[in-house]
């Protein structure tokens, strides 16, 4: 029994450490990314409405928080309307999308599309609806949030000089990110879908549930035997891909700027990032653990369809919480098969992680009334899922 117990604290510690260390390289290269990028095109769009909703649905489906607090700035200073900032917040779902794109990569371009989708009908609704209503604040003391964000054109460009000198935050990047990739060239840590927490008789992702008839049972197995060599494929796939990202992340580390690494790498993914994705990550797997070694929650919700009315409110009413770990559950739930794609969705739809708290800084009356408005179309959402089955 205590091996037994300290193989599954292994497997759980092992798939932390795994999840948490990809999370930190995507997030490593976004912002790589977000500050090599510049421009101020978006000055264009005040007095086209249309355009503002579809961009800021765009600029919420950018990982992180860095979309959000985009489309918040552009709010502040009044180049997005209401209903553009509505849309925006519906797409995003903050740092929940790096954890989707690392445990379930493939639902992710799904849950994307269809938030964009739920954020055009949401946003163009709202400014339609709610265009006479005015929810800007006349204090525009947030200015200072976006400045934050504000980055010189080149402050993240690469150079070999840079290496010569090596800080101490340089140094744990490339000792972390170097552990990482050989971590991954030998398979002590490997994306397997199957070491998130599962519910008896079901695989971590959805939609590979396998039947369970004994009277099917050899069919079953080679069907098995068969699955499992396709998805040992597909994970030495993603292991490469994976492998790239942090190779590219690395060499961004070796050769960038000390400023830019200092403030944004360390300072704004590392420090602010790191010991929460990972004590969120192993907090929630080991509950889920837990959960399941006392409850069978497949088939409570099977034999019970009113649990998903209660998941579907709580999901709801977590999603306003603007902290993106809470709503790691509800991706762990239904990489497990345990709950439907449409509770994702809805959760998604209310939560934006980081992104809205500028906002809630700038105008309480424009984040609560956000909110409300979220809150409606992820209801609307999770309700259609039960309806149409998904």
């Amino acid at each position: 029994m205590n091996m037994q117990l300290a193989h599954h604290f292994f497997d759980i510690l092992s798939s932390t450490v795994g999840i948490t260390c990809l999370v930190m390289v995507m997030m490593l290269l976004i912002e790589f990314v977000n500050v090599s990028s510049s421009g101020h095109l978006l000055e264009k769009l005040r007095h086209k409405p249309f355009w503002q909703v579809v961009v800021a649905s765009l600029l919420g489906l950018i990982p992180g928080c860095i979309g959000g607090f985009t489309v918040v700035s552009l709010y502040s200073h009044r180049l997005l309307s209401f209903g553009a900032l509505v849309a925006g917040m519906i797409s995003t779902f903050g740092d929940s999308a790096f954890l989707l794109f690392a445990i379930s990569p493939q639902t992710a371009p799904a849950l994307l599309a269809s938030l964009f989708a739920v954020a055009l009908v949401a946003g163009f609704a709202t400014h339609l609806f709610l265009k006479d209503k005015s929810f800007y604040s006349s204090d525009m003391h947030t200015l200072e949030v976006h400045e934050a964000h504000e980055h010189k054109q080149g402050s993240a460009s690469l150079s070999w000089r840079n290496i010569k000198s090596i800080s101490f935050a340089r140094a744990i990047l490339i000792f972390g990110l170097a552990l990482y990739l050989t971590a991954l060239g030998t398979g002590a840590i490997s994306h397997e879908h199957g070491s998130m927490p599962q519910m008896e008789g079901q695989t971590a992702l959805a939609g590979h549930h396998h039947t369970h008839d004994e009277s099917c049972e050899v069919h079953q197995t080679e069907a098995d035997h068969h699955h499992g060599e396709e998805e040992e494929h597909h994970l030495h796939g993603e292991n490469l891909v994976f492998g790239l990202l942090a190779l590219f992340t690395l060499v961004v580390v070796l050769f960038c700027s000390e400023h830019f690494l200092q403030e944004h790498l360390w300072e704004h993914v590392i420090k602010h990032h790191f010991l929460s994705v990972l004590l969120w990550t192993f907090g929630v797997l080991f509950a889920l653990a837990l959960l399941n070694h006392f409850v069978d929650l497949e088939h409570l919700i099977a034999e019970n369809h009113w649990m998903n009315w209660v998941l579907l409110f709580i999901a709801l009413g977590i999603g306003i919480v603007p902290e993106s770990q809470p709503q790691f559950i509800w991706i762990y739930l239904y990489a497990a098969g345990v709950i439907p794609f449409s509770i994702l969705l809805a959760s998604s739809v209310v939560q934006d992680g980081h992104g809205a708290l500028p906002l809630l800084a700038y105008s309480r009356k424009s984040f609560l009334m956000m909110k409300a408005v979220n809150i409606v179309f992820g209801l609307l959402v999770g309700l259609a899922g039960f309806a149409f089955g998904f």
